[in-house]
């Protein structure tokens, strides 16, 4: 997994590209604790190259959400392909995080 972080204003783009399973969790977070400890706390998580998920990378989206929710922050989470829709509808996150289809959008509801 590899992730490439911008920023766009004030809002921490990461773009993850392969799979986000229990390996490649702790560099996810360490791109989150990095940011953070510079001082941002809005984010928008660009799933257009994410491969797959797991269980755990699941869980690092809704620790990230709990995260900037405390810190009075915001992620926004975009690009997601249908496979990736469909877990969050199965798992029911698709009712407590924010998704867009193109990251424009996502950089919009910043605003």
């Amino acid at each position: 997994m590899n992730i490439t972080a911008t920023q766009q204003g004030d809002v921490t783009v990461l773009e993850i590209s392969g799979e986000l399973v229990c390996d490649s969790v702790p560099r996810f977070t360490e791109a989150i604790a990095s940011a953070v400890s510079a001082g941002r706390r809005d984010f928008i998580i660009d799933l257009r190259r994410l491969e797959g998920i797991d269980s755990m990378g699941l869980e690092a989206f809704t620790a990230l959400q709990r995260q900037c929710e405390e810190q009075l922050g915001m992620v926004r989470f975009c690009g997601p392909d249908a496979t990736l829709r469909k877990i969050f509808e199965l798992t029911r996150l698709d009712r407590s995080l924010v998704v867009h289809e193109k990251i424009e959008e996502a950089l919009a509801s910043f605003a």
